[in-house]
């Protein structure tokens, strides 16, 4: 983060800098449903979403989708992935592993540009992994 936001986020805690980050998120990306920060095991750290979406089964099937991406990728050899989108008639998630114990979960309407939406969700790893220290 930029050495100015850096020193206006010193007096506010992570759950203040998170909302903050999720919130300029939503203002990059057209599109957004929900967005939420989830751990190793599932569990959501940070979320916001415009629908009544079940948060935890939403973290946990994100998690699970990472784990059998991983696993596709092991039986072929290969290494990853880092990110995971899965496309619906109407919607799209994007999954992207922010480290070795966090992932993030957007959820997108189905005009949503799935380019910047990456280019932004490189944007947020980075600065989840400041604010949380992973």
């Amino acid at each position: 983060m930029p050495t100015s936001l850096r020193s206006q986020h010193e007096d506010t805690g992570p759950a203040e800098r998170l909302q903050t980050l999720r919130s300029s998120f939503r203002e990059r990306v057209d599109g957004v449903r929900g967005i939420a920060v989830a751990d190793k095991s599932g569990l959501p750290v940070s979320s916001a979403f415009a629908t009544e979406a079940n948060l935890p089964t939403v973290t946990a099937m994100a998690t699970m989708a990472v784990q059998s991406s991983q696993r596709v990728y092991q039986n072929h050899g290969l290494t990853g992935p880092s990110d995971i989108v899965m496309v619906g008639p109407d919607s799209s998630v994007f999954v992207s592993s922010v480290s070795e114990g966090q992932l993030s979960v957007v959820v997108l309407e189905g005009f949503a540009n799935l380019g910047l939406v990456r280019i932004e969700v490189e944007r947020l790893s980075r600065e989840l992994t400041e604010i949380l220290g992973v």
